[in-house]
């Protein structure tokens, strides 16, 4: 297990986790965002497996750490995009003979509040990438971060995501994600093109009508355990996502030259509004992405 670092001109820096299994995480101090993402697939190849979103140009998707602040002081809540795919953030490396990793770490004050964000990234040896979020204010503040990573597990986008089989046990819906709302409307998924609890190919959900072009945002609520599985056959990668967190925004992403579906984002979040002001300070919660093959 070991960590590498390279220095950029705007004086952030790039570091490289890599562990004994043949992947390799890039993740820059600027904006915390991934840069890279190496899997090696059924024979041994490692491939990225990462859509870069800044090449999309409508919508324009940042890339990196992604926080917003609700502020419940005034006795309403105010919603604030506090811009941390920009960020510089301070970075600490650290490695041992099981797993190596980077802590970012930043203080920034937002209307006179003083808010402490930490995000561990902790690669092991057993293919797991685990991104851990703290943050702390010192007013009665409510915080949502994550870290939005498009995935393509065919490697090196070779493929479009639409062989991707996607399996997830969700009983509740909201398509499309509306604006910022108290009690947004949850809808089932069974008996709906949004059911993944026995699993879909993408293709399938990509066909229906109303997915003629990218289909829109869509938030699903966990049932059960909060574990999402992908498979790609021909490169035989699968990964699974497991969060503390109550549920994930779904989206996809295309490059701008491109026709077909390039990557797709579960983006782990307590979405819903009426839990994230009534939840614990400081906040923390955990994401784990696993990674094996199948021969």
């Amino acid at each position: 297990m070991q960590v590498r670092m390279n220095s950029q001109k705007d004086r952030s820096a790039r570091y490289r986790l890599n562990n004994d299994r043949g992947m390799e995480v890039e993740i820059a101090s600027k904006g915390g965002s991934i840069e890279r993402l190496i899997v090696p697939d059924r024979n041994g190849h490692p491939e990225n497996i990462m859509f870069d979103c800044s090449l999309v140009t409508v919508p324009a998707i940042p890339r990196g750490l992604s926080g917003r602040l609700y502020d419940t002081s005034s006795g309403s809540v105010h919603e604030i995009d506090l811009a941390l795919h920009q960020l510089l953030f301070t970075a600490e490396p650290f490695s041992t003979t099981q797993e190596s990793g980077l802590r970012l770490s930043a203080e920034i004050a937002v209307n006179g509040q003083v808010i402490a964000i930490n995000v561990l990234y902790v690669l092991t040896n057993s293919n797991q990438l685990i991104l851990r979020y703290t943050a702390t204010t010192n007013q009665p503040l409510r915080l949502s971060l994550s870290l939005p990573i498009f995935f393509n597990l065919s490697g090196n986008l070779k493929a479009s995501i639409t062989k991707h089989d996607l399996k997830f046990s969700s009983s509740c819906f909201i398509h499309p994600v509306p604006a910022l709302s108290i009690n947004p409307c949850l809808q089932q998924t069974k008996g709906t093109p949004f059911d993944f609890r026995l699993g879909r190919r993408l293709n399938r959900f990509f066909l229906d009508k109303m997915f003629s072009r990218s289909p829109a945002d869509t938030y699903y609520l966990f049932h059960q355990q909060p574990v999402i599985s992908v498979h790609e056959a021909v490169s035989g990668r699968w990964m699974t996502m497991e969060t503390s967190q109550p549920g994930f925004v779904l989206s996809t992403a295309a490059h701008h030259t491109d026709t077909f579906f390039s990557g797709i984002c579960f983006d782990s979040t307590d979405f819903l509004l009426s839990s994230l002001i009534n939840g614990p300070i400081p906040s923390f919660h955990e994401t784990t992405y696993s990674f094996s093959t199948t021969y």
